[in-house]
């Protein structure tokens, strides 16, 4: 059986895996940079784009997920079928 942790022991651990996580990420940084430089591009910040399909992770349709997602599979499929064409 595995004994737990110390409070401490943790504590000091989570700063750890922080430094070290921190360390990472500017290193990560300062290649990205220095690799946009030499390509001459300009450095900015990394902006995730929006995927035309994104509507569906939206809020609003989570309702309709979970109700398609617990119907039968053959009345899903039968969805689909009408939906495609």
């Amino acid at each position: 059986m595995i004994s737990p942790r110390d409070d401490h022991e943790v504590q000091r651990l989570l700063a750890q895996w922080k430094q070290i996580d921190d360390e990472a990420g500017r290193a990560a940084t300062a290649r990205r940079h220095h690799v946009l430089q030499a390509t001459g591009r300009p450095v900015d910040e990394y902006a995730f784009r929006e995927k035309p399909n994104d509507w569906v992770h939206r809020d609003w349709m989570r309702p309709i997920r979970f109700v398609y997602r617990n119907i039968p599979q053959g009345v899903r499929l039968q969805i689909k079928k009408r939906l495609v064409k």
